[in-house]
């Protein structure tokens, strides 16, 4: 059964979801988040997050089915049906709102539940079968972390939680293109239409190049907009601006399937790293 779960709710995708959500609620108050709202913001974060993943299962199912990298998904092979999956994807979603709602606030609920929404109608009913750029405007559904914790902490969404949200909204087309890349004859296969299949790998580096610029610039200019930023974040923001450049730039010159499956997973690692700095120097 554990197995299952996992499978079903992407576990490694949505620690970096609660990655995201601890500077909001660092930056969202004064002094320091208790423990207790830590753990109750992060648990009902984690279902609410482990809810879309269930849905977009249950609703990419057929499609799941003729791409390698996903049939063995848990509907497809025949360890859940879709009635049951679709079931336990809307009650997990219900009640991770009924626990942030009572024990943090309705704004972090309505936050938590604005990111289901979003990822599953605007991305994956929507966008993903339309467009090559259904990540760029469904991927605002991955960047609601930040404002998940700042309401938990303040009850209120100020200018910093929207720059971290610009600041994951930028990061994210580079960051799943770069995996696109990577499995372009999967996606071409099952008719989805990712940016490597319409326009090409040439297109899509280039457009990883200029999203790794955007969402650099964005990154060093958190500082300017939350005084309580130091040199330890102005340090480490530069130094790790100058590696996903660096990393980004080779990806464009060399196109390589591999080097972009690198891309992928420093990009995951960058996101982390960033956010680490902010709730560190934060509080120092």
């Amino acid at each position: 059964m554990f197995r299952l779960w996992n499978q079903l709710t992407k576990p490694r995708v949505t620690v970096l979801v609660l990655a995201t959500v601890m500077p909001g609620m660092y930056l969202g108050t004064s002094g320091y988040p208790s423990l207790y709202a830590i753990s109750i913001t992060l648990f009902g974060t984690y279902l609410m997050s482990s809810a879309s993943f269930i849905l977009n299962q249950y609703i990419e199912r057929e499609r799941d089915a003729v791409m390698y990298r996903t049939k063995q998904r848990p509907i497809p092979a025949g360890e859940i049906s879709p009635p049951k999956a679709l079931a336990l994807g809307v009650i997990v979603a219900i009640l991770a709102f009924v626990i942030l709602t009572n024990y943090i606030n309705l704004l972090t609920a309505v936050c938590a539940l604005s990111a289901l929404l979003l990822y599953v109608f605007l991305y994956t009913i929507w966008l993903k079968p339309r467009t090559e750029q259904n990540i760029v405007i469904g991927g605002i559904s991955g960047c609601i972390g930040p404002l998940i914790g700042y309401a938990a902490m303040a009850n209120a969404l100020p200018v910093q939680a929207w720059i971290m949200f610009l600041m994951i909204f930028l990061w994210t087309p580079a960051h799943f293109w770069a995996l696109a890349i990577f499995l372009k004859d999967d996606y071409e296969f099952a008719g989805i239409p990712m940016m490597p299949v319409v326009s090409g790998i040439q297109k899509t580096v280039n457009q990883i190049f200029l999203y790794a610029i955007a969402y650099s610039l964005s990154v060093i200019g958190f500082y300017f907009v939350d005084d309580r930023m130091g040199y330890l974040f102005l340090l480490s923001a530069i130094v790790l601006t100058i590696l996903i450049l660096s990393f980004a730039y080779r990806l464009k010159l060399s196109m390589d399937k591999v080097l972009a499956k690198r891309f992928f997973f420093f990009s995951i690692l960058h996101l982390f790293l960033v956010s680490i700095a902010i709730v560190i120097d934060s509080k120092i």
